[in-house]
């Protein structure tokens, strides 16, 4: 890299920490701290969303997926209707009106605190994983650019956003954010307009070649279960896995109850969820605009064999001019630490919330708060140096959101729908829709999308079946926990 690049890198890196130092040491409590005292703006809220879900794993995976194959990874997205109906109707209405620090503790209030802890140790399991993949993702290009070891690259970007999420709390959290989400959205389209640029003919002529060897190719109708991305699987899987993304995931979540009242929250979520599809679009854009700039120069993958974690960060460091190249990599930085940073926040908060309150008798406070950031930020720092055994990192992230995912949606739905289901009937019911997902990941060919989707059934069959064989929940206890249920004043 050159000088130039290395001076973009080094004020990126000021800005976001001088944003973190802005709001460090203002937090007076635990809920100021985690919730940013319920005074979060909705457009705010909305970008934070947007730049947790528009991880490093997506921009650096999706350009892969599309170079490799073609569109139909994102008819997961038509499910978005179908989504934003039951989070916007049923799911953040209750969350907002129950005021919760982790979402977890709705389960207690629902089920019981097995239910509760359960819940939370699935999505610690599930971010811990994912986190590995985000603080990884960004090391594969500048452990290229700069010939420094992967591992001092991870080390180094997970301490820095562990580091600012533990001084500033969610408000630096959020507003990093923001801050992130334009400079990750600027550059997906200036990367646009360099690769068109060098390709004779421009954006026309790199949709012809797109299409003409099927890199635009959208719908797959195929009944295939083992088909990796089908219509149905789409519909189906992707209502659970975006659910399980935007409605019952603490990261998520936790962004919408920031703002001052549901209407807000719900903006925030449609705003957000929009949004994402359409990087998500712009994201897969780079990848077919790739294709076609290869090959249409052939030659520059003469002796060569680029897998699809490789072809995104080989044209940064070979085609693109300096400037661009360490705006680049602010963009790749920006993308994965408001994800890890937003990430490590939400999973601080389910520690405090859930398990803390059973293994001491103090109430934690801000620098409880602080301290468990930093001790899950070295954990999954760790782990992320392990990042190269994950494959694709996106398809390893939707992988890992699957298998996880399902449960908790069918656990969360079951107890807000069903209001005949027990605490024993719930429990039961996560535990086998959880072990459902490993069999078919371990033991079928069945494509990951539905992993979710089936876990979800099985969640709500089984715990349906166990609570028929004992007694019916008080009905006086379920007022403002089951749709349809009012509270007993």
């Amino acid at each position: 890299m050159s000088g130039l690049d290395y001076l973009i890198l080094t004020v990126y890196m000021v800005v976001v920490c001088g944003i973190a130092a802005l709001f460090a040491g203002r937090q007076k409590s635990l809920k100021d701290y985690f919730m940013g005292d319920n005074n979060i703006p909705w457009y705010a809220a909305a970008f934070s969303g947007v730049a947790t879900i528009a991880s490093a794993a997506s921009f650096l995976g999706g350009p892969g997926v599309a170079f490799s194959g073609n569109l139909q990874f994102l008819q997961y997205r038509l499910a978005m209707p179908l989504v934003l109906g039951i989070i916007c109707g049923i799911i953040l209405p209750m969350f907002f009106r129950l005021q919760l620090y982790s979402i977890y503790e709705y389960l207690e209030r629902r089920f019981d605190v097995r239910v509760r802890l359960l819940a939370s140790g699935l999505f610690l399991l599930l971010k811990a994983s994912y986190l590995a993949i985000c603080i990884y993702a960004p090391a594969i290009v500048l452990a290229r650019m700069s010939g420094i070891s992967i591992v001092w690259i991870v080390i180094l970007v997970g301490g820095i956003t562990a580091l600012y999420t533990m001084v500033g709390g969610i408000k630096a959290v959020i507003w990093t954010d923001t801050m992130q989400l334009a400079i990750y959205l600027g550059t997906i389209a200036l990367v646009l307009w360099l690769i068109c640029r060098q390709v004779p003919g421009g954006s026309s002529e790199v949709i012809r070649i797109a299409d003409e060897n099927g890199r635009l190719s959208f719908f797959n109708f195929s009944f295939s279960l083992t088909q990796p991305y089908t219509f149905w699987a789409g519909l189906l899987g992707g209502t659970v896995f975006t659910i399980s993304q935007f409605g019952v995931d603490q990261a998520e979540v936790q962004r919408y109850l920031t703002t001052s009242n549901v209407r807000q929250s719900n903006i925030a979520m449609v705003s957000s969820m929009i949004a994402a599809a359409l990087v998500g679009l712009s994201i897969f854009g780079i990848g077919v605009a790739l294709f076609a700039f290869y090959h249409t120069h052939p030659e520059k993958l003469v002796g060569e064999t680029v897998g699809p974690n490789g072809v995104f960060p080989k044209f940064i460091i070979e085609e693109l001019p300096s400037g661009a190249r360490g705006l680049l990599v602010a963009a790749i930085l920006a993308a994965a630490m408001s994800t890890i940073s937003s990430v490590l926040n939400s999973m601080a908060t389910v520690v405090l919330s859930d398990f803390w309150p059973r293994l001491r008798k103090s109430v934690p406070g801000v620098s409880a708060g602080r301290w468990c950031t930093v001790v899950i930020g070295t954990l999954t720092t760790g782990l992320a140096c392990f990042g190269g055994r994950f494959g694709n990192i996106l398809e390893a992230s939707i992988l890992i959101g699957n298998l996880f995912g399902g449960s908790l949606v069918g656990t969360f739905l079951l107890g807000m729908l069903v209001r005949r289901v027990t605490a024993r009937g719930a429990l039961i019911g996560m535990i086998c829709g959880f072990a459902s997902a490993i069999y078919f990941w371990r033991g079928t060919d069945v494509a990951s999308l539905w992993y979710g989707f089936f876990s979800m059934i099985v969640v709500f069959a089984v715990g349906t079946v166990v609570s028929l064989f004992e007694p019916a929940p008080d009905r006086t206890k379920l007022g403002g926990l089951v749709v349809g249920e009012k509270e007993v004043a």
